[in-house]
């Protein structure tokens, strides 16, 4: 039997959200928010489910990626139904919010519950949040990964989620604009974006997260190329 050693290691995704405020199953003066249109570039809509995408529970100060899986781990709730938990910036107008996201969580009526445990564990929820339709999000998680080639990776908990890696940082506008050109230029099947870094062996290295509901390596090494000839002009 072939056995695979996988990449486990920590990193962030950062990427423009449509966020819908919550206002049941919550805690009253707490916010939270969920991101209502996951990969929108790629369906364009909302997709058709009555489960919750990614939440982001705003909270008091920044808790670590360490801290929020500590909380969640001690949480019956959370470990059962293998919630996936992040820890998360939003920002809004300029401003950086702290928040928990919470991927994989079984529905919105336990979402109360949740807060109280977090309450009891010691978490303290922000006290003012301004509403706003998007927001750039940045989410610290950890990453289990296959590198099926040199400079691609495929996430093994995410099915439709792989990465290329990239070799400078860009901001979100050049981000953007550099998308926008792949996107124009490229015979590639169509794919949602998001910038990001993965933490290996101590150094960063720099990703673009692709989501596609038909991701091969193929289509992965294909996107690369252009991504590469583009980030020429950058």
């Amino acid at each position: 039997m072939e056995i695979k050693n996988f990449l486990n290691v920590c990193g962030s995704v950062t990427k423009s959200e449509s966020l819908l405020w919550l206002k049941n199953n919550i805690m009253e003066h707490t916010y939270v928010a969920e991101a209502n249109m996951p990969y929108a570039s790629y369906y364009g809509r909302v997709p058709e489910t009555l489960e919750p995408n990614s939440l982001f529970l705003f909270t008091d100060r920044y808790y670590t990626l360490e801290e929020s899986l500590r909380f969640t781990q001690n949480i019956d709730l959370c470990s059962k139904n293998k919630v996936n938990v992040a820890s998360a910036v939003v920002y809004i107008h300029n401003r950086r919010h702290p928040a928990i996201r919470l991927r994989n969580f079984p529905d919105y009526e336990h979402l109360k519950i949740l807060q109280e445990c977090f309450l009891e564990l010691g978490l303290k929820f922000a006290r003012r949040v301004t509403h706003v339709n998007e927001a750039v999000v940045t989410v610290n998680k950890c990453f289990v990964l296959d590198m099926p080639d040199e400079g691609i990776f495929l996430d093994k908990t995410e099915r439709n989620e792989g990465y290329i890696a990239i070799p400078k940082f860009l901001d979100q506008d050049d981000f953007n604009s550099l998308l926008q050109n792949v996107w124009n230029n490229s015979e590639c099947e169509f794919f949602d974006a998001a910038r990001g870094g993965l933490i290996i062996n101590g150094s960063v290295t720099d990703i673009i997260r692709i989501y596609t509901e038909h991701l091969k390596i193929s289509l992965l090494k294909c996107i690369k190329k252009e991504v590469l000839k583009q980030l020429k002009n950058y």
